[in-house]
């Protein structure tokens, strides 16, 4: 699973996981094809392709997207 985290400033302790704005749940990315896609359209100072997820934001994001299914 793939993440993207985001840097809105040059603070390098300044970064988020990207998240659905209505409901804060992670976006996650089964393929690094996709999140490299998603990424290169992002406007942010700085990004990056992350597998720093734990558990529990996977097992929302799945639960989720099990639902919109």
């Amino acid at each position: 699973m793939y993440g993207i985290k985001v840097w809105l400033s040059k603070d390098d302790k300044d970064w988020y996981l990207l998240r659905d704005l209505n409901d804060g749940i992670v976006h996650i990315w089964d393929r690094r094809v996709d999140v490299e896609y998603v990424r290169k359209n992002l406007k942010c100072i700085r990004s990056q392709i992350t597998k720093i997820m734990s558990k529990k934001m996977i097992e929302r994001a799945q639960d989720k997207r099990k639902k919109i299914a």
